[in-house]
């Protein structure tokens, strides 16, 4: 499989170009930039979210980055949390796991953009595997997206540890 069945569908319909690019396996987003040497802010990465109700949202932001759940639901009034791998594989019958494709329209999802994307000139997707990614026209992109949320949902960037500043418990003493 290169592209998942459902996404080449819901491009199809939409008459969406795309251009397929294959890379080494790879376990996450950021990998696969990194194996593609695409640029990690335009490779837009997939979470999958479910409120209180049972309602989910796909979350999309730069592969370099975390999604911030705290901001999400500062923006949507909203408590979501992740949801479980079971569940994905029930949403994504047709890709494998943990290799979601980033459009939400496609599996009718809602769908909330971090605005980071929306400035990019491509934006790259998973295409359903662990071993191609989708690249997009910036312009087409944002005109898939263009009637849903978007605002600044992503955290800090992935590989760097944040640590809060402390004085130590112990004196040196020389």
């Amino acid at each position: 499989m290169a592209v998942a069945i459902t996404l080449n569908q819901f491009f199809t319909k939409q008459h969406i170009d795309y251009e397929l690019i294959k890379h080494r396996p790879t376990e996450t987003a950021l990998d696969s930039s990194k194996s593609a040497r695409l640029p990690p802010e335009q490779v837009a990465k997939a979470v999958i979210l479910e409120d209180t109700d049972g309602n989910l949202l796909m979350a999309s932001v730069p592969a370099r980055r975390r999604v911030s759940i705290n901001r999400l639901n500062t923006l949507t009034d909203n408590q979501y949390k992740l949801v479980s791998e079971i569940r994905l594989i029930e949403l994504f019958p047709d890709c494998k796991k943990g290799a979601i494709p980033g459009v939400g329209n496609a599996y009718n999802l809602k769908m909330m953009v971090d605005d980071e994307l929306l400035s990019s000139p491509y934006v790259y997707i998973e295409a359903g595997d662990h071993q191609h990614m989708v690249k997009i026209n910036g312009n087409e992109y944002r005109q898939l997206v263009a009637n849903m949320p978007h605002g600044e949902i992503h955290g800090g960037q992935l590989g760097f540890r944040h640590f809060r500043e402390r004085k130590p418990s112990w004196k040196w003493i020389p």
